[in-house]
């Protein structure tokens, strides 16, 4: 149990971790993923850890945002956890993702960016504090998110591998038995910017895409 903290991520894997253990004891899947619908209601996962393209990819202006980061998949569909988006904001420009630059606006919640005192412009390149910074801003900020955040089970299911060491192809399409195994061993590489120390990436396992936070054995939720 986390008190008193002022940091975003901290709660919000606190209660994330919270829902991994309530959610398997009701048959429910809990899933760090992010979350988007076509047009023609096809629902599209996407499984990685921090900083492998969750956020960026779920927020597409062509296809209606479920959530970026923590959903349930339950037998009726998907379900979005959180009533908001937390997006790295590191070199974040209007060009190159411009839902996510112009969520950023009063009620948005800025942490360890550098901004000028005078002007309060913000400097989203200056990693000075660290590489980690970031943008909580609620769900509705983001033009094409769908309200109430559920959909129909998923079409297509994306594992995005930050595979720093080019054992994987560049995109592969996996059969069933390939995804469950790649999903339990979740094999990854840690980032600079969302690990404390890393500098440059490291290889790393990582169960279900989301080690840190299950609370259960990894075939529980495999």
């Amino acid at each position: 149990v986390i008190l008193g903290t002022q940091y975003a991520g901290e709660m919000k894997k606190g209660l994330f971790s919270v829902m991994h253990y309530l959610m398997p004891k009701r048959h429910i899947l809990s899933l760090h993923s992010g979350c988007n619908i076509g047009k023609d209601g096809d629902v599209a996962l996407f499984f990685g850890l921090s900083g492998t393209g969750k956020t960026t990819l779920s927020t597409d202006h062509n296809r209606y945002l479920i959530g970026d980061d923590e959903h349930c998949w339950s037998e009726t569909g998907v379900s979005n956890i959180e009533g908001g988006c937390y997006a790295k904001c590191i070199d974040l420009s209007q060009e190159k993702e411009p839902d996510i630059f112009n969520a950023i606006r009063f009620g948005t919640v800025l942490e360890n960016v550098v901004f000028d005192e005078h002007t309060r412009q913000v400097d989203y390149s200056d990693k000075s504090v660290t590489e980690n910074t970031r943008a909580a801003y609620p769900i509705e900020y983001i033009p094409n998110a769908l309200l109430p955040c559920v959909g129909p089970h998923p079409k297509n299911v994306i594992l995005l591998a930050c595979d720093a060491f080019g054992v994987l192809p560049p995109v592969s399409k996996l059969n069933l038995a390939q995804t469950m195994y790649h999903f339990i061993s979740g094999y990854t590489a840690l980032v600079a910017g969302t690990e404390d120390g890393i500098k440059e990436p490291q290889a790393t396992f990582s169960a279900c895409f989301g080690a840190a936070f299950i609370m259960l054995h990894p075939t529980k939720y495999a």
